[in-house]
């Protein structure tokens, strides 16, 4: 066994997982980890480093990690990005050696959109969140991610299981602390619809008996929009009203909510009305004014988004038929702070370079968008776009132009509007 833990066998719950590919007689010793304080948000990442000596047959060669020979010591870092709500571990990166630049780039790809802090964590704790989440993916029926034979020893090795009380001062750490009532309530109303119980738990007032607490939502539904007032009854008590909009799988509801905090944790929540909207509704609903900006581009694209990959680690990427989006997120997550909240509060902006030649930037605001535009200038190929349309609409478009099939924005807006801007 390549790590050993002391204790009596009545205080081991052994889990067993699938047989591990890693040498029975290899070493291996802890370093260092921490996790993203990202918890509250459905998603956070956790970070290992550890000493490995090297064994025959190892995926890796060990000479080109700098290992004379076998038994050579040699670095393992491991990157998990966990998403809580339908799946658990949802993707696995290793990279062997001290790797500098692969390091920042790996973190960047995987925990830079997620607006949060890093806390350290022990070893224990760092086998205790694999080993728990891990077992999502048994429970929402999804494959563990690839490179099992390299961090299957968390999940197979022995672990004393937490206590009650050890889990939850371990929830706490990897989830960000409401600073104020709004943050909470957001947090907490996400949560719930998201049927995260466990975040549900740790958002609530302990000791509080008047039968007002939270029963588990049907479904996992996603928090796209929350508008919270504040309300004080005839005696001056004061409760939040909050109007919900959800959507749950291709339907949308309205729910509205009263609910009081005490303490910094939600003491009361009580549901006053449920009901289902249109999508004509829905749009009404979530209709903000959205920027963007278009740029013929007289280079070939693929270098366009070669250089793009490179610069905006963080951004998350999504190929489509017709190009390459790019979501870049802020680098905290004060929107959940606001009375108002909406679900791509956090995103800075939108990059969408087409196969069609052509760049869209997009944004939901005059100061983002400008913003884009600046730093589209000192791009190395900025000589090779030129400006050929803005446009400023009162409703999102941006999506709908990336689910087509057209890569021509010009043309897109020319078919849904009846609008051809050469004719301006």
């Amino acid at each position: 066994m390549c790590y050993n833990i002391r204790m009596k066998k009545s205080d081991l719950r052994v889990i067993v997982g699938g047989a591990s590919e890693v040498s029975p007689w290899c070493e291996r010793s802890f370093v260092s980890a921490y996790a993203t304080n990202s918890r509250l948000m459905g998603v956070f990442v956790v970070y290992a480093h550890w000493e490995q000596k090297t064994w025959p047959g190892m995926a890796v060669d060990p000479s080109a990690l700098g290992a004379s020979r076998l038994g050579d010591t040699v670095d393992l870092h491991q990157f998990f990005y966990i998403e809580t709500t339908e799946i658990g571990l949802e993707t696995y990166k290793s990279i062997w050696g001290e790797a500098a630049i692969k390091l920042m780039e790996a973190e960047q790809s995987m925990a830079g959109g997620l607006g949060a802090e890093k806390v350290d964590l022990t070893e224990r704790e760092t086998r205790l969140i694999i080993r728990e989440y891990a077992g999502y993916n048994k429970k929402f029926g999804e494959r563990l991610p690839e490179g099992e034979a390299e961090y299957g020893f968390l999940l197979s090795e022995p672990v004393e299981e937490p206590k009650r009380a050890e889990w939850e001062t371990l929830f706490a750490k990897i989830c960000a602390s409401p600073e104020n009532d709004y943050e909470l309530i957001n947090y907490f109303l996400m949560r719930y619809f998201a049927a995260d119980a466990d975040a549900v738990r740790y958002l609530t007032a302990r000791g509080r008996s008047d039968g007002r607490l939270p029963a588990p939502w049907r479904l996992p539904d996603t928090l796209c929009l929350n508008k919270i007032r504040t309300h004080r009854d005839e005696t001056g008590k004061q409760s939040y009203i909050c109007e919900s909009l959800i959507e749950s799988g291709a339907d949308h509801h309205i729910i509205v909510s009263e609910i009081e905090v005490f303490g910094g944790r939600v003491a009361s929540f009580d549901i006053i009305n449920d009901f289902a909207i249109s999508g004509a509704e829905t749009a009404m609903k979530l209709e903000r004014p959205e920027f963007i900006t278009v740029y013929e581009i007289f280079t070939d694209p693929e270098k366009a988004m070669e250089h793009l990959d490179a610069r905006y680690l963080a951004a998350m990427q999504r190929d489509t038929d017709a190009g390459r989006l790019y979501l870049r997120f802020n680098e905290n997550n004060d929107h959940m702070k606001h009375p108002m909240y909406r679900l791509n509060d956090d995103v800075k902006g939108m990059i969408y370079v087409t196969e069609e030649a052509q760049l869209i930037l997009a944004a939901y605001s005059l100061p983002l968008i400008h913003r884009l535009e600046r730093e589209a200038q000192s791009w190395p190929f900025c000589r090779q776009l030129l400006p050929v349309a803005k446009y400023e609409f009162k409703e999102d478009i941006f999506y709908d132009f990336v689910r087509a099939d057209t890569g021509d924005f010009l043309h897109y807006v020319n078919y849904i509007c009846d609008f051809d801007p050469e004719d301006r």
